[in-house]
């Protein structure tokens, strides 16, 4: 899979764009605030309906403009081209995949599966685990069919009992909801669990790579309840202290990955540039078992590159990047040294919102 055309109007600062990007590493390189990860946004909206910079989709709408439009010619790994469009005007955001309307993001997100790093990624470690949750259920989202299905079950389950908790609602409501929720928590917490295991034998080679200091590195799932319970029995035993919070407290929405090395959580004895490369395995993983499990690529985007990495480590970032062979976006401020100017497929210069392909 990768976007063979891309076209943007009325994003960010960036003028009219139309480009053609390679099927493999594409550089985005010009100076801060010229509109390089405003072209990543692009590409990110494609994939999920969504920005990694904004909640408020109104704030990426170019000054003077009423909405804007991105779309894209993909080429699969097999069949015929298909176009993939979103267009947001009037604080509405509409989405079409083959011509056809589509009205969940989550059809969106399975036409181009988009693996984005940017410099506020290391968060994913440092902050809590909703992030964390988040990274988990991208990679089961694209790789296990009935991960989306019971996913959506249990948070519509879930709103369901918090809501009765909120009213005050009799035990009986509140308890009718239980069962539900325990059926759809044994079938994430089993996909979790074993997406972790496998998650573990490609972080440990990447991790490896591009942190050698790092030693012992363990991944520990914390499924959101005593696992050994059923979640029914914990909710039974917790209804009261639901009813005073308002909110159920024990479940799936709770899980958390915690990564310690040595014994010793990441965040605490990690520098920002180390937590970066961690973090940057983490999602390499992620591309990894993507590609294992599909037969796929997924698209990379890696918001300026060098920043906090010296050259060798950026180098070794870069190749691992390129042994994905799937089409990555890189941004930094100037084109790369020699040393990685053989692994990049096409540039572009970006300058003053304008992209334009360097040959």
């Amino acid at each position: 899979m990768h976007i063979e055309q891309l076209a943007i109007q009325g994003l960010r600062n960036l003028h009219e764009v139309n480009i053609q990007p390679g099927p493999r590493m594409n550089l985005l390189y010009g100076v801060n605030a010229s509109g390089k990860t405003s072209l990543l946004e692009a590409i990110h909206l494609l994939s999920c309906g969504k920005s990694f910079r904004t909640h408020t989709l109104s704030q990426a709408v170019s000054h003077g403009e009423e909405g804007f439009v991105v779309s894209a010619r993909l080429v699969p790994g097999e069949g015929v081209s298909i176009h993939l469009g979103v267009d947001f005007q009037k604080k509405r955001l509409k989405m079409r995949a083959g011509g056809a309307p589509l009205y969940r993001t989550s059809q969106l997100a399975a036409h181009l599966p988009v693996v984005v790093i940017h410099q506020e990624s290391y968060r994913l470690l440092r902050e809590g685990p909703r992030l964390r949750r988040q990274y988990l259920d991208w990679g089961l989202f694209h790789v296990e069919h009935a991960f989306h299905p019971a996913w959506y079950r249990f948070m519509r389950a879930l709103k369901q009992r918090n809501r009765l908790l909120q009213k005050g609602a009799a035990r009986s409501q509140i308890e009718a909801w239980d069962g539900e929720l325990n059926d759809m928590a044994v079938t994430l917490h089993l996909q979790r669990r074993d997406f972790v295991r496998d998650l573990m034998s490609s972080l440990t080679e990447y991790a490896s790579d591009l942190l050698p200091q790092l030693t012992e590195l363990t991944c520990e799932y914390r499924p959101g309840w005593p696992a050994e319970e059923a979640l029914k029995t914990v909710l039974a035993r917790e209804l009261e202290r639901d009813l005073a919070r308002g909110y159920t407290h024990s479940g799936p929405h709770r899980a958390d990955l915690v990564l310690r090395s040595n014994g010793i959580p990441v965040r605490d004895c990690l520098s920002r540039g180390q937590q970066k490369l961690l973090v940057c395995a983490l999602y390499l993983a992620q591309a990894a078992i993507y590609r294992r499990r599909t037969g796929r690529s997924c698209v990379l985007l890696v918001d300026d590159v060098a920043a906090e990495l010296d050259a060798q480590h950026r180098d070794l970032l870069l190749r691992r990047l390129s042994s994905l062979e799937g089409q990555v976006f890189l941004t930094a401020t100037e084109p790369f040294s020699s040393k990685s100017a053989d692994l990049i497929d096409k540039r572009f210069h970006v300058e003053h919102g304008r992209v334009r392909e360097v040959l």
